[in-house]
């Protein structure tokens, strides 16, 4: 059971949904990444993502994630720890040597306890350049973790803490920029050689257009009032097709939406001071999940991410299994029953223009409709945004 990150993500649709997700989630294409670029081993039983990892399985996980065994291996480290057995002393004093541990006390390391979330944050936290008590405390590792993005919707349960979780953080953490700003922690351990630029070259092709994705999202985050036209193409479950328009009206940050069929179908939606509102036939009702809004949590989870395309603009993400499941299970804000199944596991977001799939009853049946929102909102993992970086 998830036991953080309680609170609504800004800017998705399924805001509740994703903060169960992780417990649910196998990152073995995380795994298999790692593994490729020489940063993962596993066991003699494979990655065993499903147990729970021990503090010196952490440290070695860490040491290899870094490209840094090698030098672990060859060199000869006084460490003040006396709970530290033959086969783990090399990482744990290479990571001792580099400040990037300091025991569970001054003469323990706690090598067989069992490693956190908060633990495993904090190594990652150290090992992209960041130190303890600038920005952050030990106690607020997880929170310092989530404001960077190392630990996003997906990636993350405390309870119970798996080695699926460290697989899939560590992934992250080698898309997140390093504490001086200037690479990807992945782009800095290929420039220093710890990293094969050709074993790297996939992993870092992804985590580049990911980032290209969420700088567009910034860039439109700084746009006034203005209004711009909305167009949904409608098809019911007969496939008969009709179509709806209406305005998007943006002023600050407050937005509202209008589509309308036949003087029949009127929905639209709007927020104000952080809670989000629907407008149908005339009667303005408050969404049934209502949403904080912000940008902290709208980057594309790069863990969950299988394969990402992109061309004049366009991008397509494929997501792992059950991410879009989960991500709809539950959701009944704004439109309702958010329909994915088409997609397949598979979404196609644009800057300029976003798709949506909702299920609504109309007329005593339940009709699909497939909106296309065009110019001013796009859909991200499930979100649809405006240009002023609010989400709905």
């Amino acid at each position: 059971m998830r036991q953080w990150m309680r609170r609504a993500t800004a800017g998705v649709l399924a805001a509740a949904a994703l903060t169960g997700m992780a417990g649910a989630a196998n990152f073995t294409h995380c795994a298999d990444a790692l593994k490729n670029m020489g940063l993962l081993v596993g066991t003699q039983n494979g990655y065993e993502l499903d147990r729970t990892p021990t503090r010196a399985e952490a440290a070695i996980m860490l040491v290899r994630l870094l490209g840094e065994e090698d030098a672990a291996m060859a060199g000869n480290y006084d460490v003040p720890f006396t709970d530290v057995p033959d086969w783990a002393a090399p990482y744990i004093g290479w990571l001792y040597e580099n400040k990037l541990t300091v025991g569970v006390s001054d003469t323990k390391f706690g090598t067989r306890d069992t490693c956190s979330a908060q633990q495993y944050a904090t190594f990652l936290l150290r090992a992209l350049g960041y130190e303890d008590g600038n920005g952050y405390t030990y106690k607020t590792a997880l929170d310092y973790a989530e404001k960077l993005g190392v630990i996003d919707e997906v990636n993350c349960d405390t309870d119970p803490f798996l080695r699926d979780h460290v697989v899939a953080m560590s992934y992250t953490a080698l898309s997140r920029p390093t504490a001086d700003g200037t690479d990807m922690l992945l782009e800095a351990l290929v420039e220093r050689g710890s990293v094969s630029a050709s074993k790297a070259s996939d992993t870092l092709t992804l985590f580049q257009s990911c980032q290209a994705y969420d700088q567009i999202r910034m860039q439109n985050a700084q746009s006034g009032a203005r209004t711009y036209d909305l167009t949904a193409t409608i098809t019911d479950n007969a496939y008969n097709e009709a179509a709806c328009s209406g305005t998007l009206t943006v002023d600050g940050q407050d937005f509202s939406a209008e589509l309308r069929q036949d003087g029949t179908l009127i929905m639209g939606l709007y927020q104000k001071n952080g809670t989000l509102y629907r407008y149908e036939n005339g009667k303005t009702v408050k969404a049934a999940q209502p949403v904080t809004l912000g940008t902290a949590d709208a980057r594309i989870p790069v863990s969950a991410v299988m394969d990402v395309s992109a061309q004049n603009g366009r991008y397509a993400f494929s997501f792992m299994p059950g991410v879009l499941n989960e991500l709809v299970s539950g959701s009944n804000v704004v439109l309702k029953q958010v329909d994915y199944s088409a997609t397949e596991q598979s979404g196609v977001f644009s800057q300029r223009t976003g798709r949506i799939y909702v299920n609504m009853p109309i007329g005593g049946r339940t009709s699909t409709y497939a909106i296309s929102l065009s110019a001013a909102l796009r859909s991200q993992s499930g979100s649809v945004q405006v240009p002023d970086g609010m989400d709905v």
